[in-house]
């Protein structure tokens, strides 16, 4: 009895040895939108360097921008005998992306079948920083800011041209950086989903590049991040998100010794709101395609005259602002014994993603001798100077069909399908000869290569045969050289013996010595 209650309490003093111990904190129990939180899980145990690192659960109101590790350890020796403790903190950088009184849940993980659970912790997160600013770029102490608050030394700003606009009429986007500090690295940690807008990138900053500028009688490093332009495609009100950013701020030492260090903080823009206006129903052209901006056009023909099966080239270009990319092509019109193959269309649109031009190329197909007339072009689009919409067109021109092959081509075929002659486009050939096809094994050539291919097959058996010997029998190598050896030694001895010379035994001598 006494045996088996001694065995069960080494048996209970051997599992809380083994137990970890589980602990979690943070930093900082209020903390503002800016800063990033620190958070700790910290396990304690002689088994403690074992244990993988506990993954977090679904963090709703926090960002995890990763983690870092440490480990310590300790060793004593009881009654002889030597016990370690280890210890590990993983902590993790979170970043808070709402105000108010948020809750970290419970990390749980498993360990050895056992099960382990952090308490929840709770966080106040307010507006802007609650931790001292860094101090400002030695270049901008001369001239002093009213306020030491972070948020109003350090920001980011996002503008538009324009807060009001019609669907598809473009907005321009401009987000600065605006600083006081020594930035060391920057970063995107968020960027808008820009939903119920198409995105068209203007600028993108590769490179740090700051310059100096003045803001409301402050002085601060100025930078140009990005540039976008949006086509809104939904209408009512519209909201662009934040962008965010993270910011490291480099903190000189204080000392000859002390190199300095960074922190991190994370800045975003305000929301913006645009108010999408429907394009008006009213005084619709009925052949408007969508086009929104402000649009000229000119147009081309190749030739005036073809003859009957042949074609031309009527180009159109429609150049200006607008949603280039968004409208289709407007269609030539119908006039008899012309045909139109599908046009094609090149978009060349300009650095700033709202200019540009459209060329859109027509091929058209005389069908019978005659004179015809392509009467003018009509283009419509809404005029946002103006609110209105706007119809422009070309001018009328006169073709001129001579006999000839007239061939019939089928209405809406694409113009690859027809073969380019010069720098026209869709020469139709009505005579051609086709090239007959001899199969390629009814030539000599391929016989040849084919019996050479097989010829190399016992020459490579014979050659890698004679390499394994070489390699790997040393007295077959030794033989091979040594009747190289004899048989130039033998040559020279003959030589001497055709001379009659006595230098002919001192040859077969050597020959026989190497050998």
């Amino acid at each position: 009895m006494k045996k088996t209650l001694i065995f069960c309490l080494l048996f209970l003093l051997s599992s809380l040895l083994a137990a970890l111990e589980v602990t979690a904190y943070v930093n900082n129990s209020k903390i503002g939108l800016q800063d990033i939180l620190k958070y700790t899980i910290e396990i304690t145990g002689e088994d403690a360097n074992k244990v993988d690192e506990p993954e977090l659960p679904n963090l709703t109101h926090f960002r995890n921008l990763g983690s870092s590790r440490s480990s310590s350890s300790s060793y004593s020796i009881i009654n002889g005998k030597v016990q370690s403790n280890f210890t590990m903190k993983f902590t993790y950088n979170l970043s808070p992306q709402k105000t108010g009184n948020l809750m970290l849940p419970a990390v749980k993980f498993s360990f050895k079948g056992k099960q382990y659970s952090t308490r929840p912790i709770r966080v106040t997160v307010v507006e802007g920083s609650t931790e001292p600013a860094p101090p400002v770029s030695s270049n901008l102490r001369r001239n002093p800011s009213s306020s030491q608050n972070l948020e109003d030394n350090l920001f980011l700003e996002a503008s538009v041209n324009k807060h009001q606009v019609y669907e598809s009429e473009p907005v321009i986007l401009t987000y600065k950086i605006y600083t006081r500090y020594n930035i060391e690295n920057m970063s995107y940690a968020e960027e808008p989903e820009f939903n119920g807008f198409w995105k068209e990138d203007i600028f993108n900053a590769r490179n740090v590049n700051f310059s100096a500028t003045t803001l409301n009688g402050v002085r601060y490093n100025q930078m140009l991040l990005r540039k976008i332009a949006l086509f809104p495609t939904e209408t009512g009100e519209l909201e662009i998100e934040p962008l965010k950013m993270d910011i490291d701020i480099y903190i000189s030492g204080r000392s000859f010794f002390d190199f300095g260090s960074s922190k991190r903080y994370q800045i975003s823009s305000k929301p913006i709101k645009l108010e999408v206006k429907p394009l008006p129903t009213v005084g619709q052209p009925e052949d408007f395609s969508g086009a929104v901006g402000n649009f000229e056009i000119k147009s081309s023909v190749s030739k005036q005259q073809i003859q009957a099966g042949n074609s031309l080239t009527y180009t159109l270009e429609i150049s200006g602002e607008g949603n280039l990319r968004q409208f289709s092509a407007p269609k030539l019109p119908k006039v008899n014994n012309l045909n139109y193959l599908d046009p094609e269309i090149t978009t060349n649109i300009n650095s700033d993603q709202i200019s540009g031009k459209k060329i859109i190329k027509y091929l058209v197909i005389g069908q019978e001798k005659g004179n015809y007339t392509i009467p003018a072009l009509q283009f419509s689009y809404f005029d946002t100077s103006t609110s209105k919409y706007k119809t422009i067109s070309t001018k009328p021109y006169q073709i001129e069909v001579t006999p000839g092959k007239a061939m019939n081509i089928v209405g809406g075929t694409a113009q690859s399908a027809v073969r380019m002659e010069g720098s026209d486009i869709g020469f139709i050939r009505s005579e051609f000869k086709l090239k007959t096809f001899q199969p390629y094994y009814s030539k000599l050539t391929y016989w040849l290569v084919w019996l050479l291919a097989l010829l190399t097959i016992p020459a490579t058996k014979i050659y890698a045969k004679e390499y394994y010997q070489l390699q790997s029998d040393h007295y077959y190598e030794r033989q091979k050289k040594a009747k190289k050896i004899l048989r130039k030694y033998l040559k020279t001895a003959q030589q001497y013996a055709n001379k009659e010379d006595a230098a002919f035994y001192d040859a077969v001598h050597t020959g026989f010595s190497n050998y």
